[in-house]
């Protein structure tokens, strides 16, 4: 069932017709349209597969498409606007220009649908084209024993790609093994891989058995492949190749029987141009390359896992309290998220344990992305810059941050010159307006008057001052504003 909202109905009329099961109802209220998502719930049913917006005469998006998108990812959201208007801030997760022909717009459906099953089928949990390009090349793959690099930043979920592949493999019934390769000191890594015989070296009391005979019939997932010491990589490449390696201090030949599975947040080709990887083995372990954006590059997937966490901490508490605000949803989306899915769990995990009330609230996620934007701001950063160039880099940056600061500065007291020039009494310029000549207390007035001209909209209230977001984010904490 798709549900159409639109104030034509031949417009509503040639979608539905165009509908592969031809299943659809057109509303033209807001309220009936809500109030229709919330019945169907009540009664049981997951409610509509997806609804169209119809956004060519009024293009902000409605309060029930922003909570709909926010609060039941499983709808899956198609809109419609009028050329020349921006999409970038519409919540949905295709967007289509007006015109467009009616089967078009009813076929994204159908394409939306399939990115979703194919997600669904892998057990990955999100909703975005980049995961479902990812799910896909999964499924093609899987059957078959080819290696497969994931590449992606720290904490993006490459390892659920990797059991996702073992899932879906011939191999589902035997053990799925993971090591993170950057967790192991150089010294035990080969000991780790391949295992070892007794005495093979000091401390070696007794016969230990390696991941690749423990994955024997099954999949080994190297995580952090780029941190494997070079002379180690030669003997993975002979595993890789013909399938047998002997124990550390041992004769006897194994064979091995395992689909490899790697990944990297590192760039590998320029690893091997750096001489700290080997070309033949990056050859070897990318026949197939899966690459997993990081999650501010996929922000359609970010209520969905968030709220997936949620039930899973819910599940785990034995209660049914646990609820994140329609607000929070939406600065989740904001949020660039450096640590990525991983980070998001464990903001879920720590408030949905912390609030008192069982709710996750905007205000509380607020202070939570100043207080991490403060403390990235002191976080050393790897910038591959010689120490020189990264001081001139700061230096520039503060009289940047100095420059646009002093810009409102600058501005006021323009405006209190012209006022001298008119005749007009200096009273009746900064004192006037902001009770006081006090620099901070000037500032402080300044913060909250553009505050309120902006709505509380805080983007638009640094771009009114002419200072960086992050520095009025810093300007609220330094005044106790909220």
């Amino acid at each position: 069932m798709i549900y159409v909202f639109s104030h034509e109905q031949p417009f509503a009329d040639d979608v539905i017709r165009c509908l592969s099961d031809k299943a659809g109802e057109h509303f033209t209220d807001e309220a009936r349209l809500a109030a229709a998502i919330t019945g169907s719930r009540s009664a049981g049913s997951h409610g509509p597969d997806g609804i169209l917006f119809d956004l060519r005469h009024d293009p902000q998006p409605s309060r029930t498409m922003e909570r709909v998108y926010f609060e039941t990812p499983s709808i899956a959201l198609v809109g419609i606007m009028a050329q020349g208007r921006a999409a970038t801030e519409i919540p949905a997760d295709r967007v289509l220009t007006w015109p467009a022909p009616a089967e078009g717009i009813a076929g994204s459906f159908d394409e939306l649908r399939e990115e979703r099953r194919l997600i669904a089928s892998c057990g990955l949990i999100g909703r975005s084209a980049e995961l479902a390009s990812a799910a896909r090349i999964v499924i093609q793959v899987a059957a078959s024993d080819i290696n497969v690099l994931i590449t992606g930043p720290s904490g993006a979920g490459k390892e659920m790609i990797a059991r996702a592949l073992h899932a879906k493999s011939g191999k589902s019934g035997s053990p799925f093994i993971a090591v993170n390769v950057a967790a192991l000191a150089p010294g035990i890594v080969e000991s780790e891989l391949f295992g070892h015989e007794r005495g093979a070296f000091t401390g070696a009391s007794s016969r230990r058995i390696g991941v690749f005979e423990q994955a024997s019939g099954g999949t080994i997932f190297l995580d952090e492949i780029g941190e494997i010491p070079l002379d180690i990589q030669v003997k993975l490449l002979r595993v890789l190749e013909h399938r047998i390696f002997a124990r550390v201090g041992g004769n006897a030949l194994i064979r091995a029987d395992f689909r490899l599975v790697a990944a990297t947040n590192k760039d590998l080709a320029v690893q091997v141009e750096r001489g700290a990887f080997r070309e033949d083995l990056f050859y070897r372990l990318r026949v197939v390359s899966i690459d997993l954006p990081a999650l501010s590059a996929r922000k359609a997937d970010i209520a969905p896992l968030a709220l997936h966490f949620l039930e899973q901490r819910a599940a785990e508490l034995k209660t049914d309290k646990l609820h994140i605000e329609s607000g929070a949803l939406r600065l989740f989306h904001k949020y660039d998220w450096p640590g990525n899915v991983r980070e998001l769990k464990n903001v879920i995990d720590s408030f949905a344990v912390t609030s008192q009330s069982g709710r996750i609230r905007a205000v509380d996620f607020e202070k939570y992305m100043i207080d991490n934007s403060s403390r990235a701001s002191l976080l050393p950063v790897v910038t591959h810059r010689t120490p020189e160039a990264a001081e001139h880099q700061l230096i520039f940056q503060a009289l940047m941050t100095l420059s646009n600061e002093m810009s409102s500065l600058r501005r006021l007291i323009e405006h209190e010159v012209e006022l001298i020039r008119g005749g007009q009494p200096v009273q009746s310029g900064l004192a006037q307006q902001f009770g006081s000549v006090n620099l901070e207390e000037v500032e402080r007035a300044l913060v909250e008057r553009a505050l309120d001209e902006a709505d509380g909209n805080r983007k638009k209230a640094a771009r009114m001052l002419g200072i960086g977001e992050r520095t009025l984010y810093r300007k609220l904490e330094k005044y106790g504003l909220k």
